[in-house]
């Protein structure tokens, strides 16, 4: 079996999916598949991806359902122990990011790694925000709405296969919904690395309006509530604090 399937959902993403194909392709001391599911883009994504004389990608382009729909069919289409995810305009942050998670995984027997990872606007050299993955979950940070970064964020194949894929339903939020099914309602075996593994644009659809976080929020609220969790009547203040202190603050 292969080491990793790095899975990256693209749609329009002429002006930085170069830099994210070539991010994946860098990556060494591991065998992998890449897979980029495509939403059926109108400027050349496609003519960019196909550029890439590479037998190691694999690509659909079709119309799909959104963000987590893309997502699941690259996890179903997914033949490595490890699935990664990386979105069309982010980047690994060096050429062992994979490499350096297999063997955190070989160590420690996970079945899910973090990192951290950081947002830069043009410079990928130059780190703006932070979002630092801590390495202990309490119930009380994930009843909070905290999770670890999902673009850092490296699961187990198996994982998908017990725990369900990606809910449709939620439009911003699905990535915790999924992380809080595996980590806080399955307990599956969780570590950090102490390391950025991945660099973001800034601007992504979680973090890019006020609208967005509170549209996250309404969702995570939903998904606590769904799973049966009493929510606290701070839930709303704590967690808007949190994002736009995320958003504004820089390291």
């Amino acid at each position: 079996m292969l080491d990793f399937s790095i899975v990256t959902v693209s749609y329009n993403s002429a002006l930085t999916i170069s830099e994210t194909i070539d991010s994946v392709l860098s990556q060494k001391g591991v065998e992998f598949e890449y897979i980029i599911i495509d939403g059926g883009s109108k400027d050349n994504t496609l003519e960019i991806i196909k550029s890439y004389n590479d037998p190691r990608i694999k690509y659909i382009s079709e119309p799909d359902n959104g963000l987590y729909d893309a997502m699941n069919k690259g996890v179903k289409l997914a033949r490595g122990e490890i699935v990664a995810i990386l979105n069309s305009d982010d980047l690994y942050t060096h050429e062992r990011v994979l490499d350096r998670v297999k063997n955190e995984i070989l160590f420690n027997s996970s079945d899910i790694i973090s990192g951290h990872i950081y947002y830069f606007d043009e410079d990928k050299n130059i780190k703006g925000r932070v979002y630092k993955c801590s390495d202990y979950l309490c119930p009380s940070q994930w009843l909070d709405g905290w999770q670890p970064p999902h673009p850092s964020t490296f699961v187990k194949k198996n994982v998908y296969d017990n725990v369900g894929e990606y809910s449709e339903y939620y439009k911003i939020s699905s990535d915790y919904d999924f992380l809080f099914r595996a980590l806080y309602l399955n307990k599956f075996k969780h570590s950090v690395i102490d390391e950025y593994l991945v660099a973001m644009r800034t601007g992504g659809e979680s973090t890019r309006s006020f609208g967005a976080i509170m549209k996250g929020n309404k969702e995570v609220r939903e998904i606590l509530k769904s799973h049966g969790v009493q929510i606290s009547k701070l839930f709303t203040a704590k967690k808007i604090t949190k994002k736009l202190f995320n958003k504004f603050s820089r390291k």
